[in-house]
C-alpha cells in the first residue's frame, strides 16, 4: 500500500471517528495533564450543554474552571488534579454556569489515556447533563423532608449500615444531628434498645436476603436518653433486570400510641385484677353470711332448747333448782357468746367506717392482764391447758379500758383455741424503755408459712381451723390490729408450723 493511500484511509477514519464522537448526545473533551484545566478539544455538545461556541472554548482553554460553580469549584479541581496525579479513573458531578446564566448539574468521568509504551499522553472524559435527574432528585427530598417520618435509601445488602440518604427529620425526632449518622457507618446499631438489638439486625439481614418488603417495630435511643418507639418500613427497589438496586423506606414514631396500648394494657390486668378482687370478695361474702349465720344459729340453738327444756320440765314439775341453775349458765354462756359475735361485727363495721370512738383514760397494763388472765382461768382448765401470767414492772398507757381489754381477751381466746389439751399459753406485760409490751405466747399448732402474711386479714381463718371447725369468723385479730394502731401502737407475731406461736403488741407509755 503506498502512502498516498495509507494517509488517504488514515484521514477518513479520523473523519469518521470525528463524526461518531460530534453526533454523541455528551460532550467530549481532551485536556492537558500537566495543568488542571487546560481543554485541548471540546466537542460540539459543549454548545448545548453549557452555551459557549467552539471559538471561545479554543480562545480560552481554562474556561472549564471559570464555569464551574463556585460552591463546587474547589471540590472538583481538587478531585481532577488528585486523580491527574494517581493516574485512577475520575467521577464527580457538580454544577457548571450556563452562559445564560443558569445552572447545569454535570455528571463528569475521564481517565489518563496512554501511549503503546505506556506513557501518558492526556486527560479524556465526557459531560452529561443530569439536571433534570437532580431537580427530580430535589423535588423528592423537599417531599420527603416535609413529610412527618424519617425517609431513608440505602445499599440492599448492607443491614445495619448508615443509609446513602437520611432525611433531616432524624434530628427532631431522634435528637442525633445528620453528621452523627454520617460518620459511624454503625450509628444506627448501637444505638438501638439493648433489647431490640438482635432481633431487629437478624429480620433486616433476613429480608435483604430474601428481598421481601419489611415492617417492624423496635425501640431506639434518642439523644437525650429516652426510648422511642419507631415503626419502620422498607422495601427492595430492582433495576430493569431484576436485580436490587437499592432499599427506600420510612420509620414513624409511634411511641405515643405504644405508651397508649401499655396504658390499655395496664387498665385491662387492672381490671382483671378488680374483676378477680370483686369475685373473691362476692366469695368471701357469701362465706362470711354462712359463717355468721352458723355462729349466730348455734348459741341461738342452744338457748331455745335448753329454755324449751326448763319450760318442759316446769309444766311437768319435774325440773330442780340444780337443773335450772346449769340450764341457765348454759344460757348465759351462749348468750354471752353471741353478744360478743355481735359486738365484734359492729366493731368491724366501725373500723371499716373511720369511726372507731376511744374513750381514754390512764390504763395499768398489769392490771388489766391479770384480770384477763384471771377470766380465762376456768376456759384453760377445761382444756386442760396450763395458763401462766407474769407482769413485771408492767407500766401504765393511755388507752381505751374496754379496748384494750379486748385485744388481750381476743389474744387469749385464740391462744386457747388453737393450742392442743396439754400445751400452755403464757402472758407477759413488762416495759422495755418507753414501750409498753404485752407478749402472748402458746405451744399450739402454729402457723405455717405461706398463711401468715394473711392472717391480719378480714374474715380470714387458717385452712387448719377451717379443717378443724373452729369457732370463729375471722375477725378477732383484725379488730385487735385496728385497736392497737388507734392507740398509737403496733402488733406482730412469730410462729411455727407445729410449734406454736407467739404475738407482740407494743404501746407508747403514758408519760
Amino acid at each position: 500500500m503506498s502512502f498516498r493511500r495509507r494517509r488517504r484511509d488514515e484521514d477518513a477514519l479520523d473523519e469518521r471517528y470525528r463524526l461518531l464522537v460530534e453526533e454523541m448526545p455528551l460532550a467530549l473533551y481532551v485536556a492537558a495533564l500537566h495543568q488542571t484545566s487546560h481543554a485541548l478539544y471540546v466537542s460540539p455538545a459543549i454548545v448545548d450543554l453549557l452555551g459557549y461556541d467552539l471559538r471561545r472554548w479554543r480562545a480560552k482553554p481554562a474556561l472549564f474552571e471559570e464555569l464551574v460553580h463556585p460552591d463546587d469549584r474547589e471540590r472538583v479541581l481538587a478531585l481532577v488534579t488528585a486523580a491527574k496525579l494517581s493516574g485512577e479513573p475520575y467521577e464527580a458531578e457538580y454544577r457548571m454556569i450556563h452562559a445564560n446564566g443558569t445552572v447545569v448539574w454535570v455528571h463528569d468521568q475521564a481517565v489518563t489515556v496512554h501511549d503503546a509504551q505506556g506513557r501518558p499522553l492526556h486527560w479524556q472524559g465526557f459531560l452529561v447533563d443530569v439536571t433534570a435527574r437532580k431537580d427530580a432528585e430535589a423535588r423528592y427530598r423537599a417531599l420527603v423532608e416535609q413529610l412527618p417520618l424519617i425517609t431513608y435509601v440505602d445499599s440492599p445488602e448492607a443491614a445495619g449500615t448508615t443509609s446513602a440518604y437520611i432525611s433531616p427529620q432524624v434530628e427532631a425526632m431522634l435528637g442525633y444531628p445528620l453528621e452523627d449518622w454520617r460518620s459511624d457507618p454503625h450509628f444506627f446499631e448501637k444505638h438501638l434498645h439493648p433489647a431490640d438489638s438482635d432481633r431487629v439486625m437478624a429480620e433486616q439481614q433476613a429480608a435483604r436476603a430474601s428481598g421481601e418488603p419489611l415492617q417492624l417495630e423496635y425501640r431506639f435511643i434518642a439523644r437525650d436518653g429516652s426510648v422511642v418507639w419507631l415503626q419502620d418500613s422498607f422495601t427492595i427497589v430492582r433495576d430493569e433486570d431484576g436485580k436490587p438496586w437499592y432499599s427506600q423506606g420510612f420509620a414513624l414514631d409511634v411511641t405515643g400510641r405504644k405508651a397508649a396500648e401499655q396504658d390499655r394494657e395496664l387498665l385491662l390486668r387492672q381490671a382483671q385484677v378488680q374483676n378477680e378482687q370483686l369475685r373473691r370478695l362476692d366469695r368471701m361474702k357469701d362465706e362470711f353470711i354462712a359463717l355468721v349465720s352458723h355462729e349466730l344459729r348455734t348459741p341461738l340453738t342452744s338457748i331455745r332448747g335448753y329454755l324449751e327444756l326448763m319450760i318442759d320440765d316446769l309444766e311437768r314439775g319435774e325440773v330442780t333448782a340444780e337443773q335450772q341453775r346449769d340450764f341457765l349458765q348454759v344460757i348465759d354462756r351462749n348468750s354471752d357468746r353471741l353478744q360478743r359475735l355481735v359486738e365484734d361485727l359492729l366493731l368491724a363495721a366501725q373500723v371499716e367506717g373511720g369511726t372507731l370512738h376511744l374513750v381514754r383514760t390512764t390504763v395499768d397494763l398489769g392490771e388489766l392482764v391479770t384480770d384477763c388472765v384471771e377470766a380465762s382461768a376456768p376456759a384453760a382448765a377445761a382444756r386442760e391447758i396450763a395458763l401462766g401470767c407474769s407482769v413485771d414492772e408492767a407500766p401504765s398507757v393511755s388507752g381505751d379500758v374496754r379496748r384494750l381489754g379486748q385485744v388481750v381477751d381476743n389474744l387469749l381466746s385464740n391462744a386457747l383455741k388453737f393450742t392442743p389439751p396439754g400445751g400452755s399459753v403464757h402472758v407477759r406485760a413488762s416495759r422495755r424503755d418507753s414501750t409498753a409490751v404485752l407478749e402472748v405466747s402458746d405451744s399450739g399448732m402454729g402457723i405455717p408459712d405461706e398463711e401468715q402474711a394473711a392472717l391480719f386479714g378480714r374474715f380470714y381463718r387458717t385452712e387448719q381451723a377451717q379443717h378443724d371447725a373452729i369457732p370463729g369468723v375471722g375477725l378477732g385479730l383484725s379488730i385487735t390490729k385496728s385497736i392497737v394502731e388507734a392507740h398509737g401502737g403496733r402488733i406482730s407475731f412469730t410462729s411455727t408450723a407445729g410449734a406454736g406461736t407467739t404475738f407482740v403488741v407494743e404501746l407508747p407509755v403514758q408519760p
